[in-house]
Order: C-alpha cells, then structure tokens, then sequence
C-alpha cells in the first residue's frame, strides 16, 4: 500500500508540472497576424512563381528571406515540384499554386507588392493575383489586384499601398519597382529554356 502512495503522489505530481507548462507556454507567446497576402495562379500550370514584398523600412521577404522585420513566407509554391507530401499515413496532395506572406504587425508607410516568373514550365502567359487580407479585428479583403507575367524571368509590381496608422490602405498604385537581384540578393534566377 505504501508503493501504491508513493505511485499516487508522484502521479498527481506530474499531472500538476504537466498543468503548469501549459500555463506558461499559452500566456507567452501570442500567436497574432495582422495582414495575410496570397498570391496565386492557375493551378492547372507548372510555374514557380516568387512573391516579393518590401516594407517600408526595406525589408524583403521572398524565398531566399522567408522571415524578415514582421513579414514570414509561410509557403513558397515550387509549382507541380511541391504539390504531394509524403506523411506517415500516405501522400498528401495540395494542388493550388500559392504563395502566402503573413504581416504580425505593420509599419506605417509604403509596401510594394512583386510577382516574378522564376521557372515557367508551362510556355502560357501566367495570370496571377493577389489579394490583401486585413484580419484584425475581423478579417476583410482590402484589396485584389492582378498582372500577366508574360515568361521566365518576367517581373512585375502587382500593387503598392501606402498602410495608414490604423492599418487601413490610404493610398495605392501600380508603378513598377525592380525588387528582384537588389543588393543583397544571392542567387541566379534560370535561364529561359
């Protein structure tokens, strides 16, 4: 019976620490996200089309920086390359070409908003569009905005919007920025087949 006490204590011992971490962990760190940018194009064309967006403090997230300043790439669609991964209970499909980037707060000022043509698989013009997501204090669609990239290596602003102090746009437009290859940037894009 004494074994059995001692058994007993240490149980509703752990049960308690177990208790206590999930305290900790829940009030630490918050999980939070302010904007949501999706880029995406057809799904049926095997391209690896790159999200580029600057803040305006300079920061560049695209795939070679997937978390910079408040930015985070949370999905870098490689085209057809990606679609099925492999889990333990069999292959998993997610056929939709998408590229996400996740804002956990903003910075007033101007962000510009790229799609880039890094490898076209597919010899069609690509359609892409973005949309802007403001999810705070409830989600709402800001903004859709669309551009034809027309081959490999094609670069085009899909939109720049200036966010206020409130996080609202104010203003936007489609003047044409080169962010891709800007100092700092260390990789080749392929060469058109």
């Amino acid at each position: 019976s004494n074994m059995l006490l001692a058994f007993t204590a240490l149980f509703v011992l752990a049960f308690a620490m177990i208790n206590q971490n999930k305290d900790i962990s829940k009030s630490s760190v918050e999980v939070k996200a302010e904007f949501i940018i999706t880029m995406s194009w057809p799904d049926d064309m095997d391209n690896d089309i790159d999200l580029y967006i600057e803040d305006p403090l300079g920061n560049l997230v695209f795939f070679r920086s997937r978390e910079v300043g408040l930015m985070h790439l949370d999905r870098d669609d490689l085209g057809f390359k990606n679609d099925t991964v492999d889990t333990p209970q069999g292959p998993v499909k997610y056929p939709y070409n998408r590229e996400i980037v996740t804002f956990r707060g903003y910075h007033v000022g101007e962000y510009c908003v790229n799609a880039h043509a890094y490898k076209t698989n597919d010899k069609r013009p690509c359609p892409v569009v973005v949309q802007i997501d403001k999810l705070n204090p409830t989600m709402k669609t800001l903004m859709i905005s669309n551009v034809v990239l027309e081959s490999q290596g094609d670069e085009k602003t899909v939109i720049r919007f200036k966010l206020n102090k409130d996080g609202m746009i104010e203003s936007s437009n489609t003047i044409q920025k080169k962010i891709v290859g800007k100092p700092g940037q260390t990789f080749e894009v392929p060469s058109s087949p």
